[in-house]
């Protein structure tokens, strides 16, 4: 049951807090990923075209990491099914890393004070999915 939760928090965290600088010069996450997320709800699930992501490799990843947590925690709840679960997993895991390497990355590129708690808040969600998909990867709940 926490692998449904956990994607939904970091897509969540990833979409609506702030990335990086303080005041009028914050990212946050939607501005990241609006173009992406309005193809989805308009039932045009791409990553191509119009619908791509833009910038950096980490504005990418936490366009990933918003539409592709939002996408997990559906999927996991197929996942509580018997067998489906170590699919399910997988996917909570990619999520999870996506989401890490873009905290780290935003890490990187500014200093710690400059990152807003969305890149925080990212950086623990992440690490959470990538334990709670390795968990259940190992399985023995099926």
């Amino acid at each position: 049951m926490i692998r449904v939760f956990l994607p939904l928090v970091l897509a969540l965290v990833a979409y609506a807090g702030p990335w990086t600088g303080a005041g009028e010069g914050q990212v946050y996450g939607y501005d990241l990923a609006e173009t992406t997320k309005d193809c989805f709800l308009d039932l045009n699930p791409s990553f191509t075209g119009e619908c791509a992501p833009t910038g950096s490799l980490r504005d990418r990843l936490v366009t990933y990491t918003v539409i592709g947590g939002a996408i997990a925690a559906v999927l996991s709840v197929f996942g509580l099914l018997p067998l489906i679960g170590r699919l399910t997993s997988l996917v909570v895991l990619i999520v999870g890393a996506a989401g890490a390497v873009a905290a780290v990355l935003t890490l990187l590129e500014s200093s710690a004070q400059l990152m807003g708690w969305g890149a925080w808040g990212s950086l623990a969600a992440g690490v959470a999915c990538i334990a709670g998909g390795l968990d259940g990867l190992r399985g023995g709940r099926d």
